[in-house]
């Protein structure tokens, strides 16, 4: 009889204490399980919060190229306006120069101006084509006859060693450039027969 009844409670230990071990050691094993889904959530969690951040870098960084370019082609806007404007402001001011037609070389008394077929000036911004020297001239000074080709080209454009060779005459006028010398007593053209020899031309006035 005794063993009897240890063998029904043996029978009923093993059928309740296994039905209440089983969920236990169930809950234990879901436990990891449930664990690493708590972790893969949390990963994604923070994958999809470091996309956001990069995404949100990088729409700061694309504003912050266009500020720049928009900064950049601003300046050049403007660079290109004020050299339009200068431009326009030298073309502005540009001084209109005129040149003698016909030239003229005079004495001492023919005012200086720019020559034409109604007024008659002596031009004073001669040029010569031949040695490229701009003409100097003296008042009430000749050239000695004793001048020669060398001298001028040795002295020019040396006003003070070129006196070596003027003489005081009123009311005439002494031109010379490096190759060539002349002395005007009265007006006249420089395409006249007397003066043709000298290659000077009227190098323009400013008005």
């Amino acid at each position: 009889m005794a063993d009897d009844l240890d063998e029904l409670l043996d029978e009923v230990e093993a059928k309740f204490c296994r039905n209440i071990s089983l969920p236990q050691q169930r809950k234990q094993e879901d436990q990891p399980g449930d664990h690493q889904q708590d972790k893969t959530k949390s990963k994604t969690k923070q994958v999809e919060g470091t996309r956001r951040d990069d995404s949100d870098d990088i729409d700061a960084l694309l504003d912050e190229i266009l500020d720049d370019d928009d900064n950049k082609s601003s300046p050049a806007i403007s660079n290109s306006k004020k050299v339009t404007r200068s431009g326009m402001d030298h073309s502005a001011t540009q001084v209109v120069k005129r040149k003698c037609c016909p030239v003229f070389v005079g004495g001492s008394t023919t005012p200086h101006g720019i020559g034409t077929s109604n007024s008659k000036r002596a031009c004073d911004q001669l040029r010569c084509i031949s040695c490229d020297f701009r003409i100097a001239s003296f008042d009430d000074y000749e050239w000695d006859s004793t001048c020669d080709y060398l001298f001028f080209r040795n002295n020019m454009p040396d006003c003070q060693r070129l006196r070596a060779k003027l003489r005081r005459c009123k009311g005439a006028r002494a031109y010379a450039c490096q190759c060539s010398w002349h002395t005007a007593l009265a007006l006249g053209d420089l395409a006249g027969q007397t003066q043709a020899q000298l290659r000077w031309v009227c190098g323009a006035h400013d008005t």
